[in-house]
């Protein structure tokens, strides 16, 4: 079954709002209310056992918490089924409208819901245990002071770094770097385990922050999550011999496989005979391919909203009108077909353990993150209804497309031997004058180890021609 994208005419709704993580019935993150962007407002929805908290689709719709006991009662994988359960809402207005109004306007906004429910749906079953951190060094709430943490509540990493090196702040950096040798130890634990201590490291670090300072516990967990995971990042993210390493190549292959989709097929409403709209597409494109090669889960995250962005601007230059829904994640679609990232399933799957949960279900990455999990979803569902098209046309465009590939595998292997003979060809040219310069060097030798005795045989015959004579006086007194 596809990925759906279903609309109904509703109005938004508005739930109660409170901002403490662990000890109210809600934590609400700034970025966690309606996110206005681009005419349309996304919307996450709450824990699927509505406890006050808001789901993660990494956690197939369950806050952190009630996942981690909902899988020590089922004893599977978090990711086994990805992001089956969860559903994200965006609430669109009109066009004539700004998005200011949209709470005065409730009858003309528009629900979106994008279904993920078959998101990952193929990954393979694996059954492990949550081990708990038994250690109290691991444990923020018993060692970590309250006027520490104030301190080091930075927007600016470098800050943060700073602010670490302080005497109160050892305590904090001793807690970290325990965490971080522990997991790099641990030869039987998987990223999996290793993403739940990950996350449960973070909610007792957020649970010490006041109501009042969402905004700096935000900031903390964004240096928390740097720091930790960019020294991690080798020891968790596509191990070798791993599935991840597996569903990587397949999910290229598949992409590849679809290169004659067109955006035409895909309704992508942009012209991009503009070159305005030429260069921010290939800035997305750019974008999307640079997010391999980031480290911190933010950092991969800021890749995919610059990208968005980017396409964001390239619909408003080819439209002259916002952008919908639809053609956002029309687009994404195509860049991503058309970027092709390299290990894109390891880079989702990296995001969705080790990343703070609220930036993924909340605010701007939370956005886009979610689109970028519904294209790749898309893709690997993609048939010939999902193009508009019959499945005889389907799959004759499949097979030309394989028949375009062995030509130009064929063509690439004939260009690659007349190469190699070209090479040869070079090579023995090469060689022959080589085997003449080391006989002209041999000469050469031959004549300079003879020029000393030469030299010496000619100055004996000049002596033996030119006898000197010397002759003595004899001096009188």
């Amino acid at each position: 079954m596809r990925s759906e994208i279903t609309m109904s005419l509703a109005p938004p709704k508005q739930e109660p709002h409170s901002s403490h993580w662990g000890k109210s019935p809600m934590f609400l993150h700034p970025q966690e209310a309606d996110l206005y962007i681009q005419g349309f407002v996304y919307q996450p929805e709450m824990c699927r056992k509505n406890c006050g908290y808001y789901g993660n689709p990494a956690w197939h719709g369950y806050c952190s918490r009630c996942w981690i006991h909902e899988r020590q009662k089922r004893q599977t994988s978090p990711l086994t089924d990805g992001f089956r359960h969860h559903t994200g809402t965006l609430f669109m207005k009109s066009e004539r409208e700004n998005t200011s109004d949209l709470g005065q306007n409730e009858n003309t906004a528009r629900v979106v819901t994008i279904n993920t429910d078959t998101m990952y749906a193929q990954h393979s079953q694996s059954s492990y245990r949550y081990f708990p951190t038994t250690d109290v060094t691991a444990d923020p709430r018993c060692f970590i002071p309250w006027s520490s943490l104030e301190s080091m509540a930075k927007r600016d990493f470098s800050d943060f770094l700073k602010a670490l090196r302080r005497p109160e702040a050892q305590q904090l950096n001793a807690q970290c770097t325990n965490l971080i040798q522990r997991l790099q130890n641990a030869k039987n634990l998987t990223p999996n385990t290793m993403g739940e201590q990950i996350q449960d490291f973070y909610h007792r670090i957020a649970d010490q922050f006041p109501d009042h300072m969402t905004e700096e516990r935000g900031y903390f967990l964004d240096n928390i999550e740097k720091l930790v995971m960019t020294r991690l990042y080798r020891s968790v993210f596509c191990l070798d011999g791993s599935t991840d390493e597996q569903k990587d190549l397949l999910l290229q292959r598949r992409i590849k496989s679809l290169k004659w989709v067109t955006p035409k097929m895909l309704q992508v409403p942009l012209d991009e005979t503009i070159v305005e709209v030429k260069d921010w597409t290939l800035s997305a494109v750019t974008a999307m391919l640079e997010m391999d090669s980031r480290r911190a889960p933010q950092d991969k995250l800021t890749c995919v909203s610059r990208a968005s962005n980017c396409l964001f601007k390239s619909i408003r230059a080819s439209k002259k009108d916002p952008a919908t829904a639809d053609d956002f994640l029309s687009c994404l679609i195509y860049i991503t077909l058309r970027a092709n990232p390299p290990r894109l399933f390891s880079n989702l799957e990296y995001l969705t353990r080790f990343c703070n949960p609220v930036r993924l279900t909340t605010g701007e990455w939370g956005y886009c993150f979610t689109n970028l999990c519904c294209a790749v979803s898309f893709i690997e569902n993609l048939d010939a209804s999902s193009l508009s098209l019959t499945q005889e046309e389907f799959d004759c465009l499949m097979k030309q497309h394989k028949t375009e590939l062995s030509t130009q595998n064929s063509v690439a292997q004939q260009s690659t031997l007349q190469q190699m003979q070209h090479n040869k060809k070079l090579l023995a040219e090469l060689q022959h004058r080589q085997d003449n310069l080391i006989q002209r060097a041999e000469v050469l030798e031959k004549e300079l180890r003879a020029w000393p005795q030469l030299i010496h045989g000619e100055v004996k015959e000049i002596i033996r021609r030119y006898p000197l004579d010397i002759s003595r006086t004899s001096s009188q007194s």
